[in-house]
């Protein structure tokens, strides 16, 4: 494994290494944040990202799409493979994380990628824009911003959300007490919400939607989007694997 970079973020070491076609983003701790395969650009190389795509599920015509939280681009690059035409808009705090995707995981070359340098929540607070998608990876770090946890953020994101929209969020974080608190507000805020556990990973994607749903029409919706991707992806496997409530 070669080390292309080592440089300072806004609350730690960033690395990006290379091991043949693989390139990955680390903090200095050992966690992965991005990993880039050039082989298969289009399919994430952690697992949770790849999960992000179970949104689709519950907005299956999603055409546009807010990542909050930037990475390596790894997400924004699945979904435009996903849905050739899809416009996203990526919201990232340190400057240091845009600069090396743009220099190692070549985010320059995605179409339609308008990336805003903002705090996530500023940003929903200001904006007009609405989306189909809002994936909400806010992390700095290590560390969730108790104020992406509150009623306010989730409002505010509730608001940038189309009638058919859905907010995914990535929980990684060990702090039971701040997801009591999150999946408290966010289930105030929307209602009921469903959640993807990672098998190899100890991330759970929690699934807002603005409309409510049963597993048989995930289901379905899943197969359907699942036959109009132009790459092998597992949606329905996802779909089948979905869970009703936060798992407080």
């Amino acid at each position: 494994m070669k080390t292309l970079r080592r440089t300072r973020g806004l609350a730690h070491d960033l690395v990006v290494t290379r091991d043949g076609a693989r390139i990955t983003l680390w903090s200095a701790a050992g966690i992965r944040h991005t990993v880039l395969d050039l082989a298969a650009p289009h399919i994430p190389g952690l697992e949770y990202a790849r999960n992000c795509l179970a949104a689709l599920s519950f907005s299956p015509e999603a055409r546009s799409f807010l990542i909050l939280g930037l990475g390596g681009g790894s997400i924004p690059r699945m979904i435009q493979a996903a849905r050739p035409g899809a416009v996203v808009a990526a919201v990232e705090i340190d400057p240091a994380i845009t600069n090396l995707a743009r220099t190692y995981f070549r985010i320059d070359s995605l179409p339609r990628l308008d990336i805003h340098m903002e705090d996530a929540a500023a940003y929903l607070a200001r904006s007009r824009q609405q989306y189909d998608v809002i994936i909400a990876d806010a992390y700095i770090g290590e560390d969730y911003p108790r104020h992406c946890t509150t009623r306010e953020f989730f409002g505010h994101a509730r608001d940038r959300l189309t009638d058919e929209g859905v907010l995914a969020l990535n929980w990684m974080s060990s702090d039971s007490g701040m997801f009591r608190t999150l999946a408290g507000n966010l289930e105030a805020t929307f209602g009921p919400v469903w959640r993807l556990p990672g098998v190899r990973s100890r991330n759970t994607l929690l699934f807002a939607p603005m409309r409510e749903t049963t597993r048989r029409q995930l289901l379905e919706d899943a197969r359907h989007v699942e036959r109009q991707i132009p790459f092998p992806c597992s949606l329905s496997k996802l779909a089948l694997r979905l869970q009703s409530g936060a798992g407080r």
